[in-house]
């Protein structure tokens, strides 16, 4: 594999290979010592596609073919292609049942790039199936993780076993009328039970598995079993396939385009029926109109900041900042804020348009929000440090400002361009088309009118009202009031009854004694509505014509061409809240070895040590010896029997599959505690049993040390840091802690215009791999290295490799390595910490997310330090229950091909500046891949050293820590302070209505929530209060068998939470006599279960 780079990037990814060479032998050594199931590091290195392929489903020597195909073909073509050479080479040698699943599985694993759990997890198994007619045709068994793969991989993956069933002389799938109904019964079961995006009509639905010529089938996924259509002789389970139900759904049905267009390139035969599916439903949904989905499901306490289309929502303007694209947008930090910083750095916000959602991030040179203060002040928070000081002064906001979308973002999501707000750069774009001299004058209203006159240009944003928002006889009335009321007006004095329309229009002003005096003055206004000031007086100098259009009506009156100011509004709504902790499991254990009921509900070693065995024999009465399920194991040196993978300082050796046993934790803990210098037994939790094939417990050292530091394990050894993505391309060294040397020594020595690193307040590129994580990860990180330094001087016998105090800052850290990997994967990225964010985020370049499978619309992954991973991950710890292998680091990438990652970086533009033809095409709403090739696009620099550099941005952003750490949603505690908090917000944001916000979060949260807690109350079970043992009814005695009192799950308060709060609103927000009704019956419905002195809650030990 050759990578096509400059000498400097070449430099930079050998020297990350290299220090993970490093990382790589010393590790090699060091598990030499025999604490870990393996000798040597069990995350090996893959630096293609190709690699990760074979690494991860086979066949062993496939990685050169797949390179040699894809040198010609794209990833879907080389699946198809590769999945036909495998079934013609392994149908011979190991069968044809071999050969089909053999095929799929590499197929699918080369079109999810060979980083998602979909081959592994989500395909079950791949086999032959008998018909009614005695043929034999192929079925795949998909399960619940095929949901990783995305709709397009899902319907490929059928198009593959298509292809390969053909080529091994399969047959096609014949359905019995049965199998149908049962299909068309299970997804929308499954749509109720779990979720779907998009759920097929019943027609839909047999028009696919009738003419599907594969059969598509899966393992239960859920209890919920189907009503009818049961015990049929085809299908496994009554209960519901989820993973069928997904590749029928949201794969074939709703990609069922896409799928056809590869069917054409390789003239697939068979398939013709997703051409008349696709085209039915292209005809039947051609009337609908546009459901807005980040309004379907109102959350409490997250608000809805703007509706569709509505004056005050959000401005569209085009461009990308150096923290935007690969679906992340940028809003003004001066809007975070006031929102009552509902949105912060990192927030998922749910968008009307391009696509679904995306996570805020700050750029402060686009337009602020508009804002009325209670001292009768309009005006607009461009500045930050402003914002921040007014936020408890404002009365209204009028509107949202501008949200920065990047061209690429309307590409990927394959939307029409929506009409470009008006702005400096397209005025900008308007005189370089002119051959205009650039202008050079001050930008007051009389020289940018002259010169828009003189040239024949459009007026300059600046001074071009939202004339839009007022239809042609407001214009008119206004005109002719402001004549009538030449005195005030000439002295810039307006009654309060001016105070809409202006608030409409945009323009700002100040008020005293209820006088209102316009900021920049009346010249503006009365020039654009055609008055003119005469012998102190205010005439018209142009007649009004005939038309339905404002701004055709304003054009004419002011002489000159006024823009659009805000063609497209964009509705939003909160989603996730940004985040930034360490992952812990629920429990959270310090170490993965199995301690049973031994270590009461808090699975402590340290209560396993007092617990007598109740076993007859030798050792009855003596503390410390526990029952667990675990590998029996023996020492060479010894010959002695023990769960250990250590003894006699050398590894054990397996000798019996794993059972229930008797073991002395004493006897374990006491060498622990030797091999660490332990004086004192810290706390140590440990978990109740293992899930791994051979259950191999991890040695009790790591636990102790862990335990010192309060750090807390994974289900694979490892020790993680979730945070949400936003992307990079370009960084300050001074607003992430970098220091002039330290950016000198990571290879930073030049700014993005070539010149020498002087100063931190030089602009610089990313580079491509380089990592800036959230300040609140930094300490932890300095907990990690230390224990890591305490295994490897205490465990190992090496020495110390971080070399850092407890109370060191985290900027010792910059420069070392990490992993980074994302939660439906199990392909980690090799990256480098180059420093530190205060938002809760980590900032990547957008390559580096997309090799995770990543895009940056709200995610968040997991962070690891390179060497915690390779000392510590074992496969031997990983569950094999269904999706045991998702969010583990089973093969590391260590260099970023762009050709190999998500295609949706190659949609990521890189332009300083759009062209004139640009704003024209977005006027006209043309189809988005139209003016790709106006545009810079990483898709057409890929091959080429300027793949990975020299890239430019749009709009310049001061700091990417400029705005709110914390949402609001956060930093409240109970719900019915979020949800009252967001209504009042809605109720002061002109966009936004507080009381279909009120209605709905009563409707779609309240009343779902109270009456699913009361559904869960009236049927739940009892558990025990000290080993935490679950029971579906009470038993007959009133104790577990531990001794354990018993409790409910639920309690009667948890049913009648939202009562109050549900109540408070819909009186506040005057609610519609139905929701009431409804709040009402959900309120008798509770009264009768839980406070009817007939069936009054008793003691559970009284009742029985």
């Amino acid at each position: 594999m050759v990578l096509v780079a400059s000498d400097e990037m070449e430099s930079y990814f050998r020297d990350l290979e290299k220090k993970a060479d490093d990382c790589y032998n010393l590790v090699s050594r060091a598990r030499k010592a025999g604490f870990d199931p393996s000798l040597e590091a069990e995350i090996p290195r893959a630096k293609d596609l190709a690699e990760r392929v074979e690494a991860q489903v086979g066949p062993k020597g496939i990685a050169p073919r797949i390179r040699e195909v894809a040198e010609e073909n794209d990833r879907e073509s080389t699946a198809l292609i590769i999945a036909k050479e495998l079934a013609g080479s392994l149908k011979d040698k190991e069968g044809v049942a071999f050969a089909l699943e053999q095929a799929v599985r590499t197929s699918l694993s080369i079109l999810t790039e060979g980083v998602l759990v979909a081959p592994t997890e989500g395909v079950v198994k791949v086999s032959t199936l008998e018909n009614n007619n005695n043929t034999t045709c192929a079925s795949i068994y998909y399960a619940g993780p095929i949901r990783a793969a995305g709709g397009t991989a899902q319907a490929l993956s059928v198009l593959i076993a298509d292809v390969v069933r053909r080529e091994l002389g399969l047959d096609s799938y014949i359905p019995t009328p049965a199998e149908i109904e049962r299909y068309k019964e299970e997804i929308p079961l499954y749509k109720r039970a779990v979720n779907l995006q998009y759920v097929p009509s019943s027609e839909e639905i047999e028009s696919i598995v009738t003419s599907c010529p594969i059969c598509i089938t899966g393992e239960r996924t859920d209890k919920l079993e189907v009503a009818g259509n049961r015990d049929l002789p085809r299908v496994e389970t009554n209960s519901l396939r989820g993973g069928a139900c997904l590749v029928i759904a949201e794969g074939l049905c709703l990609k069922a385009a896409k799928i056809l267009k590869h069917v054409d390139k390789q003239s697939i035969s068979g398939w013709d029926f997703l051409r008349t599916y696709t085209e039915k439903k292209k005809s039947s949904t051609s009337g609908d109109s546009k459901e807005h989905k980040y309004l379907k499901d109102v959350i409490a306490g997250r608000p809805i900041f703007a509706f569709p289309d509505e004056p005050g929502a959000f401005r569209l303007r085009y461009g990308r900042s150096r923290s935007s694209g690969l679906a992340s947008m940028s809003i003004h930090p001066s809007t975070m804020v006031i929102v009552d910083s509902f949105a912060a750095i990192g927030t998922q916000i749910k968008l009307q348009l391009p696509g679904k959602a995306t996570a805020a991030n700050p750029c402060d040179s686009i337009e602020g929000p508009s804002v009325l203060l209670k001292n009768g002040t309009f005006t607009r928070l461009d500045d930050y440090e402003d914002a921040k000081k007014v936020i408890n002064q404002v009365e209204q906001i009028v509107d949202l400002g501008e949200i920065l979308i990047p061209v690429g973002e309307f590409i990927e999501n394959n939307h029409r361009l929506e009409p470009s707000g008006w702005c400096d750069e397209w005025w900008q774009a308007i005189i370089a088309s002119h051959n205009i001299e650039k202008y050079q004058g001050d930008y007051d209203f009389e020289s940018l009118s002259k010169f828009s006159k003189e040239n024949q240009i459009p007026l300059h944003p600046k001074f071009t009202y939202f004339w839009a928002d007022l239809d042609v006889q407001e214009i008119n009335d206004f005109r002719n009031q402001l004549i009538k009321d030449t005195t005030n007006v000439l002295d810039n004095k307006f009654k309060l009854i001016y105070k809409e329309i202006l608030l409409k229009l945009g323009i700002f002003y100040k008020t005293e004694n209820h006088v209102m005096s316009l900021s920049d003055g009346i010249s503006p206004l009365l020039n654009q509505l055609g008055l003119q000031i005469k012998d102190n007086s205010i005439v018209s100098v142009s007649d009004t014509i005939e038309t339905d259009d404002s701004l055709v009506l304003i054009s004419h009156l002011s002489g000159f061409e006024v823009k659009n100011r805000a063609p497209t509004r964009v509705g939003a709504s909160m989603g996730r809240p940004e985040k930034a902790n360490e992952r812990r499991m629920k429990p959270p254990p310090n170490v993965l070895f199995p301690l049973g009921e031994a270590g009461g509900s808090q699975r402590l070693v340290n209560s396993a040590l007092k617990v007598s065995s109740s076993n007859r024999g030798f050792s009855q009465g003596r503390a410390g010896r526990i029952e667990i399920e675990a590998q029996l194991r023996y020492c060479k040196e010894c010959q002695s029997e023990t769960v250990s993978v250590r003894c006699c300082e050398s590894q054990t050796m397996p000798k019996e599959d794993p059972k229930r046993r008797l073991v002395d934790v004493t006897e374990l803990i006491t060498k622990a505690m030797n091999n660490t210098k332990t004086g004192i037994l810290p706390k140590i939790k440990g978990v109740k049993g293992l899930m791994s094939k051979y259950k191999i417990p991890e040695c009790l050292e790591k636990g102790i040390l862990r335990a010192k530091r309060d750090l807390r394990v994974y289900k694979d050894g490892t020790l993680r840091y979730d945070m949400i993505d936003l992307p990079l391309t370009h960084f300050y060294p001074r607003e992430i802690g970098l220091s002039l040397e330290k950016a000198k020594e990571l290879g930073y020595t030049k700014d993005v215009d070539g010149n020498d690193l002087v100063s931190t307040d030089q602009l610089l590129e990313l580079k491509v791999q380089d990592l800036i994580v959230s300040e609140r990860a930094g300490n932890w990180l300095v907990k990690v290295s230390n224990f890591v330094d305490d295994e490897l001087s205490k465990l190992y016998g090496m020495k110390s490799f971080y070399n850092l105090k407890p109370n060191s800052q985290p900027e010792e850290l910059i420069g070392n390595l990490l992993i980074c990997l994302s939660p439906h994967t199990s392909a980690g990225v090799l990256t480098r910490l180059i420093g530190f964010t205060s938002a809760k985020a980590q900032y990547g370049h957008p390559f580096l997310h997309a090799a995770k499978r990543r895009n940056c619309d709200g995610d968040e992954d997991s962070i690891m330090l390179l060497l915690d991973g390779l000392l510590n991950y074992s496969d031997s710890f990983v569950p094999t229950t269904r999706g045991g292998t998702m969010d583990i680091p089973r093969v590391l990438s260590t260099r970023i091909d762009p050709i190999e990652i998500d295609s949706e970086a190659h949609n990521v533009e890189l332009n300083s500046h759009y062209p004139i033809e640009f704003y024209e095409g977005s006027e006209k709403k043309v189809v988005s891949n139209s003016v790709s090739e106006l545009l810079d696009m990483v898709s057409n620099r890929l091959d080429s050293p300027e793949q990975y550099e020299n890239y430019n941005f749009t709009h310049a952003s001061s700091s990417i820590n400029m705005g709110p750490v914390e949402s609001k949603y956060v930093t409240l505690d109970s719900m019915a302070d979020k949800a009252l908090a967001s209504l009042e917000l809605a109720s002061r944001t002109r966009a936004s209505n507080a009381t279909y916000v009120a209605e709905q979060t009563i409707e779609k949260h309240f009343i779902r929530d109270i009456i699913g807690n009361l559904r869960s109350f009236s049927t739940q079970g009892v558990r025990c209060k000290k080993c935490n043992t679950k029971f579906r009814r009470p038993p007959l005695r009133d104790t577990c068998s531990c001794g354990g009192k018993l409790q409910l799950n639920i309690s009667p308060a948890s049913v009648a939470k939202y009562r109050k709060i549900a109540t408070e609103i819909s009186e506040r927000y005057g609610s519609r006599p139905f929701i009431k009704q409804r709040l009402e019956l959900a309120f008798k419905s509770i009264e009768d279960t839980l406070e009817n002195e007939q069936i009054k809650q008793m003691d559970l030990g009284a009742f029985l």
